[in-house]
């Protein structure tokens, strides 16, 4: 189970201090930080994004159970980014698929609205992973 995202936005652009913290050429830190103001204001636990090489990552609860989130900028490609949502399931969690099915399924629609909604993403696409 896990759901990416593609968008382009200019509202979302590395922040000079990124190449610090994240790959050089990556960043994502101003879209994870949107993400999680506004996963935060539809009842969703968000902790502070965090540095990956890769680009951010955040933790998220939903509906009692636990996912992660990542957001990245596309390396090379101006105002690109990736956003993507993986579970973070124990054993119990692998005993109870279904149920998580349906929590990942209504998490990812809230995410997608988010992203549609922003007046300022454009050319949002979804694929499987």
């Amino acid at each position: 189970m896990e759901l990416v995202w593609s968008v382009k936005s200019a509202a979302f652009s590395p922040e000079l201090d990124e190449g610090e913290l994240v790959n050089p050429g990556l960043g994502g830190r101003k879209l994870a930080f949107f993400l999680k103001s506004a996963l935060e204001e539809r009842g969703v636990a968000v902790n502070q994004p965090r540095a990956e090489d890769w680009g951010w990552r955040l933790e998220l609860r939903f509906e009692g159970r636990r996912f992660w989130a990542g957001c990245g900028a596309v390396a090379g490609e101006s105002e690109s980014f990736l956003v993507f949502l993986k579970p973070r399931r124990g054993l119990r969690g692998l005993l109870a698929g279904a149920v998580w099915r349906e929590s990942f399924a209504r998490l990812a629609a809230i995410i997608e609205g988010l992203l549609r909604e922003h007046p300022q993403v454009r050319d949002l696409s979804e694929e499987r992973a």
